[in-house]
């Protein structure tokens, strides 16, 4: 267990992004102290990267081009590619060092799994689509990293008022209406940011904390249960169902993302110890509207 007088340096990238920045916040409230690797050192692999890592206690890896746009062909390139080359490039410095973190966090994502199957951590059922393909892409890279304890988030829709699918849904709720996607019937595996950050420090207390974990509330919802459990924390809102042929129109191949999942069973998360701060749908919405 990490002494709590000792002091980390943290290297943090994809700092910029909501998720990223409340890692910042969370080691810097702790008094460690909290550094990135800039773009050009993660896509060149140059720029004094190495020395920059040597200097890291924790890596948590979140760096890659947002996945909440339109799918074009150019685009996907610009997912897959950002994550791919920074991570492979990151690996190869901490490889390179003398003096290696003693933790490595990775994010990936839930919709790695095949739609429509029940998916815990020890599944083989990977998906076909885009999305399972950029996270397989992603945590091959992760797989080249030598004598580092690693942990590999499959994150489910991370839920906070400060950004990811809430941030998009909250203007409309506050007008009381709200998309139905697609059928509503797709289940949409969620975690509230407290969770991924509680999660995180967990595991940097215990190192018996290792390999792949499920992020995601364990009583999965649908997408129209989600919305509906709004109305325990909100007055009632007005649904409107956006068809998957409108879905697509509008967005592309990332409709399918949208309309299509497996069923996540958060099984190691669950065993580890680590108890969620917001383990239903109805909790993580009563936060976020408060």
């Amino acid at each position: 267990m990490l002494p709590e007088q000792e002091f980390m340096n943290v290297l943090v990238t994809g700092m910029d992004g909501f998720v990223g920045n409340a890692f910042r916040r969370m080691f810097e409230e702790r008094g460690d102290t909290v550094f990135p690797a800039s773009k050009e050192q993660l896509l060149t692999g140059k720029w004094g990267l190495e020395e920059t890592v040597e200097g890291a206690d924790i890596v948590i890896n979140l760096a890659g081009e947002s996945v909440l746009r339109r799918w074009s062909d150019r685009k996907q390139m610009e997912i897959v590619e950002s994550r791919r080359v920074a991570t492979r490039n990151l690996v190869k410095a901490v490889n390179n060092v003398c003096r290696k973190p003693r933790l490595w966090v990775n994010a990936s994502v839930a919709g790695i799994y095949h739609p429509g199957v029940f998916c815990d951590e020890e599944s083989v059922e990977i998906g076909c689509h885009f999305l399972a393909g950029m996270a397989k892409a992603w945590e091959q890279e992760v797989n080249y990293l030598t004598s580092v304890r690693t942990v590999i988030l499959r994150l489910g829709a991370v839920i906070s008022e400060e950004g990811g699918i809430a941030r998009v849904l909250l203007p409309m709720i506050r007008s009381r209406v709200v998309p139905v996607l697609g059928t509503g019937s797709q289940e949409l595996p969620v975690i509230h940011l407290k969770d991924v950050i509680g999660f995180v420090q967990y595991a940097i207390e215990n190192e018996q904390i290792e390999g792949v974990y499920n992020l995601a509330i364990p009583n999965a919802v649908s997408f129209r249960d989600f919305v509906k459990s709004l109305s325990a924390v909100r007055r009632p809102v007005l649904r409107v169902k956006l068809p998957e042929w409108l879905l697509h129109l509008l967005m592309g191949e990332m409709a399918t993302a949208l309309t299509r999942s497996a069923h996540i069973i958060p099984m190691r998360m669950m065993r580890s110890g680590y108890e969620l701060q917001y383990g239903t749908a109805r909790e993580i919405w009563r936060e976020v509207m408060n």
